[in-house]
């Protein structure tokens, strides 16, 4: 991958921004029951989808990028970083072998000596990241980050307890190309202001791309696609309650398929998600962790997930680690942790959406 640069921030701010980034990063990621049979289980379905370009020239209702922009206030010497965030899908087959033959024919699912194994889409999170960028130079040029992820194919023999081979599986992940821009401008008559624009777009080549259906385009997409920009030195201004001074220009700022908001009271973090939230999110402090779901009510899924057969909960996590970790965090509860959920209201911290 090209163009991946560590950096440093606000820890605090951090954390939070972690726990959420990853929050919506993997929301809708698996729904209830979790069954890789279930038919919205069976297919990634998640928010901020960005498809190839050259498939998004047949389906017109395919996006092949998203824009953010915000305002951000400091003179022309203030720096920004930028991350971006996405999942790229991993496809599993599943192929039992033909007793009679050296044959294998593909299979939804089998178990192996008390083993479950399915097929299916899992993921693997990219992160493009900067160092600190100079402002003034954005204002002058901008600046474009080209990144690729290869492709690779790669198979498995299944044995089960006589070492016999009874199966394989092939794992395979699609090459994806992608460019993130982003350019700043100064704002007419309010001085040390700025536009930030960045825009994330999927350039990847797709073979006959007239033909693709949209499962074979989300090989090679992006989903659900983050930014995150943060600065030491200047300041975000909100999208939801703007103050008057900048409500003009903010009017003018034009977001495709992505939403920013502030993270951080110092106004230094905007994260733009494909999911609506109000600036200043918060998780849960008594949350167990990923359900997947976050719009769901957490108490009931934990009863759900508690009521699950433990064959039930072997076949969920036997092959995506990701489950198998909710499971094991879900399982662990007791009942008096279970209470906490029961008939809880939290406040509004008073005066969070005052205008500045």
């Amino acid at each position: 991958m090209n163009n991946v640069i560590k950096n440093t921030s606000n820890d605090s701010a951090d954390s939070v921004l972690e726990k959420l980034a990853r929050t919506l990063l993997y929301e809708g990621y698996s729904l209830y029951p979790y069954y890789r049979s279930a038919t919205k289980n069976q297919k990634p379905i998640p928010f901020g989808v960005i498809f190839p370009k050259e498939y998004n020239a047949y389906n017109e209702h395919s996006h092949s990028h998203i824009q953010s922009q915000s305002i951000i206030l400091g003179n022309s010497n203030l720096t920004v970083s930028l991350n971006v965030r996405f999942l790229h899908v991993k496809q599993t087959e599943l192929f039992k072998k033909n007793n009679n033959s050296e044959e294998f024919n593909a299979v939804f699912e089998m178990e192996v000596d008390g083993k479950t194994y399915q097929p299916g889409s899992l993921t693997i999170e990219r992160n493009i990241q900067t160092d600190w960028l100079r402002l003034n130079d954005l204002t002058k040029e901008g600046k474009a980050i080209p990144f690729s992820f290869e492709s690779y194919n790669e198979g498995e023999m299944i044995l089960n307890d006589e070492k016999e081979i009874v199966a394989k599986k092939i794992t395979s992940i699609s090459v994806i190309n992608g460019v993130v821009q982003i350019q700043a401008e100064a704002l007419k008559d309010i001085e040390n202001s700025f536009r930030l624009t960045v825009t994330v777009t999927n350039i990847t080549p797709v073979a006959n791309a007239s033909l693709r259906t949209r499962d074979e385009a989300l090989l090679q997409s992006f989903l659900s696609t983050h930014i995150i920009l943060q600065t030491p030195d200047g300041e975000f201004i909100s999208q939801q309650d703007t103050p008057a001074k900048w409500q003009h220009a903010m009017a003018t700022c034009n977001n495709v398929n992505t939403w920013p908001i502030l993270i951080d009271k110092n106004n230094t973090t905007l994260l733009s998600s494909p999911i609506i939230l109000y600036d200043y999110p918060e998780i849960n402090p008594v949350s167990s962790g990923d359900l997947f779901d976050s719009t769901e009510i957490e108490e009931a899924l934990l009863l759900h997930v508690n009521l699950l057969s433990d064959e039930e909960k072997k076949r969920i996590g036997g092959n995506d680690e990701k489950l198998r970790a909710m499971l094991n965090k879900v399982s662990s509860l007791t009942p008096e942790d279970l209470n906490v959920y029961h008939s809880m209201m939290k406040d509004i911290t008073p005066g969070k959406f005052d205008n500045k």
